[in-house]
């Protein structure tokens, strides 16, 4: 069985595109009023880590 692979410009493309929208994430679950939960925490983090693998693969093309 045999995989098609992808461009590097598709790949870039969709990386570009799941990058923005984590950040669109992040908006939505990072308030600044008022507490977080630890549940809010856990999962900014997680956001921001998928965010940060995403720009070194980028970084990497």
């Amino acid at each position: 069985m045999s995989i098609a692979t992808q461009n590097s410009s598709t790949i870039s493309e969709t990386l570009k595109a799941r990058k923005d929208h984590l950040t669109g994430l992040l908006k939505i679950v990072d308030t600044q009023i008022g507490k977080s939960t630890a549940t809010q925490k856990l999962t900014i983090t997680a956001i921001k880590a998928e965010m940060g693998l995403i720009e070194h693969m980028l970084k990497k093309r």
